[in-house]
């Protein structure tokens, strides 16, 4: 597979926020550390926390493309990443519910095109009776045949995960329903997991605990953190990271963004430590970004995966469409794609794009 819009060789990089691998020009070493086996499900009692949060509705994703269905798949490090994969003109006559669930089931036709290093988090022979959306409700309902797909207990909630971020990026749907026979699951049947009977995108994805968190006071933020395939080729994934409560999520997010990941050797930094934040302010569905580098000037580029990687977090968290982002109290500078920042920045449509 090839990238739909490929990434330009980074000639000119902002000085402290070089730090995005995902750039072609990085040098970072492909050999896998010791600790890229599958990450740990979150603590139990945090993990009832955030299935308890997801009866919330969460942000509607901005996604308009007629041509590229994004879905959520299991990367070589166990995380669940999107990819927007580009649809064939047989595929696109299907409801796009049905596409994404044959791309993240194995054994079908479609599963076998995924690029190496990923692979469908639904186990082959997962048998589907449908898929319904109610539009008063925006919401999908999953009907699974006799059982939920046989997985092991850490693979249950992956699984919901991938399901309820990959239908939530559909256009007006901002909940999904699991049922079995036409009767709302209740219970995982490996994990024992109680879930709600509609799940939001407030569940989280990835979720990971900061240290020393007492559960009761914390607040969950998704950030975006990249990766590499074994052929080097970088690409997001979302965390979902709970951390102490704060006045402003926004705020806070930016902060745990800057901080970087925390799992050493998975995932890579997007934005370099040394970056810190001016204002921050939230009005008529656009946040405004203020952030500080005093060896910027404005003629730099700044790293276009970088502004992505921003965008995706902030547009996450805040549920805003749309950033407006300065670099020390200025618009005027571009990224390395020659993009100007003097306007808004919508939330990216494609994310890991991929065409067959």
């Amino acid at each position: 597979m090839k990238p739909i819009t490929g990434r330009k060789h980074v000639h000119k990089l902002l000085a402290a926020l070089l730090l995005l691998p995902l750039a072609a020009g990085c040098s970072l070493s492909n050999k896998e550390s010791p600790d890229t086996a599958a990450i740990d499900p979150p603590p139990s009692d945090v993990e009832q926390q955030m299935v308890a949060a997801a009866a919330d509705p969460a942000m509607a994703p901005l996604s308009a493309d007629t041509d590229g269905l994004t879905v959520y798949l299991q990367d070589r490090n166990g995380f669940i990443a999107p990819m927007t994969l580009r649809l064939t003109d047989e595929e696109s006559g299907k409801p796009k519910e049905q596409q994404a669930l044959s791309w993240m089931t194995d054994g079908t036709a479609a599963s076998d095109q995924l690029p190496a290093g990923f692979k469908p988090i639904l186990p082959k022979g997962a048998s589907i009776r449908s898929v319904t959306e109610d539009a008063k409700t925006s919401t999908v309902t999953i009907d699974f045949e006799s059982a939920f797909p046989s997985l092991s207990a850490n693979q249950e909630r992956k699984a919901v995960e991938a399901l309820v971020w990959t239908m939530t990026e559909l256009p007006g749907v901002k909940q999904v329903r699991f049922t079995v026979d036409g009767v709302p699951l209740r219970e995982l049947p490996a994990s024992k997991l109680p879930i709600d009977e509609s799940m939001s995108r407030a569940m989280g994805i990835n979720v990971e605990q900061a240290s020393d968190l007492r559960p009761t006071r914390s607040m969950a933020v998704t950030l975006y953190f990249s990766a590499k395939t074994t052929d080097g080729e970088g690409y997001f994934v979302p965390v979902t990271r709970l951390i102490e409560r704060q006045p402003n999520k926004n705020k806070a997010a930016l902060q745990e963004l800057i901080k970087g990941p925390l799992q050493s050797g998975k995932l890579l930094p997007v934005v370099a430590p040394n970056i810190t934040l001016g204002e921050i302010a939230d009005s008529d569905n656009l946040l405004s970004v203020s952030l500080k580098d005093a060896s910027w000037e404005p003629e730099m580029q700044v790293p276009a995966d970088t502004i992505e990687a921003l965008v995706l977090t902030m547009t996450e968290v805040s549920g805003d469409p749309k950033v407006k982002l300065a670099i020390n109290g200025s618009d005027s500078f571009t990224d390395t794609n020659d993009q100007s920042y003097a306007e808004p920045i919508s939330r990216p449509i494609a994310i890991n794009a991929l065409e067959q």
